[in-house]
């Protein structure tokens, strides 16, 4: 299994926790928590597809990340199709339990990402409603926009790790692909190498961005040569970007596999 799960590092967790359930993720996973009382405990929160994991810090910066089942199986197949995979047996950590194995990858781009072992005890795919009675928009995914120099080079890693092709543009300056158990990872030209956190909306965007003006949130909406975007103020001073889904697909392709 792989899903797409990157980790949004920010000094202002709490404004961020408002954002991401006003757009429709919920918390599912309050993280575990570290061995030192000091390290701040990270928050895990579902989309529709995908999820996200928030960390508490004094910088802002988003990492790009996956889940896996088995760690050492994923690592196998990833270094038999080509990519250096590096395992690590954590002993203390904020992100994810003692003793579990993470795998380290390096992109040739030289972008660094890690893949984690999935929490058995939360359900795989779409999450359930919470006791709460917050349920994750089924028609929002997470999209971590990987944006590289070497477009080709991070779309053969992605392929490496077991990501499935789902759209690109003729141009080759753009290569999305989908994770089988949630979320997506786009490879966009660049001139660094760097991950972007931004979300994909297969569905009404008008009414989306109403709600979210409603909620309070500064919202706008551009037409782009891929369609349209749903661009939001977020908690540090910059803007989150929702594509919506693609249904004009001139001058892109979309994959086969994207349907299965």
């Amino acid at each position: 299994m792989l899903r797409v799960r990157p980790i949004l590092s920010t000094p202002h967790e709490d404004a961020w926790v408002s954002l991401l359930e006003a757009l429709g993720l919920r918390e599912i996973s309050v993280g575990t928590q570290s061995s030192d009382p000091e390290t701040p405990r990270p928050r895990c929160f579902a989309a529709g597809s995908g999820r996200v994991m928030l960390q508490p810090s004094s910088t802002f910066q988003t990492s790009l990340g996956f889940e896996v089942r088995d760690v050492e199986k994923f690592a196998q197949w990833t270094i038999s199709d080509g990519t250096p995979v590096r395992l690590e047996t954590l002993q203390s950590a904020a992100e994810e339990p003692e003793g579990h194995i993470i795998a380290h990858l390096v992109a040739p781009d030289g972008l660094a990402f890690t893949a984690v072992p999935v929490d058995a005890s939360l359900t795989a795919g779409t999450p359930q409603p919470s006791t709460a009675g917050l349920t994750s928009d089924a028609s929002l995914s997470v999209l971590a926009l990987w944006n590289t120099p070497d477009v080709p080079g991070s779309a053969k890693t992605l392929e490496n790790i077991g990501a499935k092709p789902d759209t690109s543009s003729n141009s080759g300056k753009w290569v999305q692909f989908r994770a089988k158990h949630g979320g997506y990872v786009a490879a966009h030209g660049g001139s660094t190498p760097s991950t972007v956190l931004s979300f994909e909306y297969d569905g009404d965007l008008v009414a989306y961005a109403a709600g979210l003006r409603n909620a309070g949130f500064e919202t706008e909406i551009v037409d782009e040569a891929y369609g349209r975007t749903l661009l939001v103020a977020h908690p540090d001073g910059d803007q989150l970007w929702i594509n919506e889904r693609q249904s004009d697909l001139h001058g892109y392709t979309r994959s086969e596999s994207s349907a299965l």
